[in-house]
């Protein structure tokens, strides 16, 4: 009779953890990127980033020809000598992972410490900067009210996932940590659905853990 009850208590867990599982799939999206790069001396063995500056490659024209733009990128430099460069954050999310982005941020964090990047430096010590520290007080986000989120997407190599907005507005969010979004956002997220290369642990955690961000919200609007 114990044995029975210990396999029905456990079959009735599993059971409600499938149902679980399943409504949170209503919230996700398959969605494969063909054109995702492939870092195979990456995956091959792991090289820490050892250095980031930014670079000038030269100059183009801008649109009315009068004037010339410089082409900035970032650039990262690996143990074994190989580098990566990048304009924005995002094109680079799903090569680096954890460890890259902690080297990252720590590099650009110590560089400006003391004073603000201007120019093209701030963009990426901007999204830094709401990635690792998002600051409550911080007008970008008191902001939200104007956003309209156009994509919510994981990033399952850096554990990162983004929302873009219609107003070009980029959002970097570690998977595991809180961050003062409005109650209208989240629901356009859940709404919008998350949308992963595959259907993963790291995915369907991630949507149970927004939508107890979204049961917080509408507790604490009641109270």
């Amino acid at each position: 009779m114990k044995s029975r009850k210990r396999r029905y208590i456990q079959n009735t867990s599993e059971d409600d953890s499938d149902k679980e599982n399943d409504e949170l799939r209503l919230y996700l999206t398959i969605a494969q990127d063909e054109e995702k790069e492939v870092d195979y001396e990456i995956l091959d063995r792991k090289f820490p980033i050892i250095d980031w500056k930014t670079v000038c490659l030269g100059t183009k024209p801008q649109f009315d020809e009068s004037k010339e733009e410089e082409i900035n990128l970032n650039v990262v430099t690996r143990s074994n000598g190989q580098q990566r460069y990048f304009s924005i954050l995002t094109t680079v999310l799903s090569i680096f992972d954890r460890e890259d982005l902690n080297a990252v941020f720590q590099m650009v964090m110590d560089k400006y410490q003391d004073e603000m990047p201007e120019g093209f430096e701030r963009v990426l010590w901007g999204d830094l900067k709401v990635l690792f520290n998002p600051d409550e007080q911080d007008e970008f986000w008191s902001s939200q009210h104007a956003w309209k989120v156009i994509s919510w997407k994981l990033h399952s190599s850096s554990g990162v996932h983004t929302l873009m907005t219609e107003e070009g507005l980029v959002i970097h969010m570690l998977i595991e940590k809180k961050y003062p979004l409005k109650k209208e956002i989240v629901v356009q997220m859940l709404k919008l659905k998350l949308e992963s290369e595959e259907e993963s642990t790291m995915a369907l955690e991630l949507i149970r853990f927004i939508k107890k961000v979204l049961a917080d919200l509408e507790s604490k609007e009641e109270d």
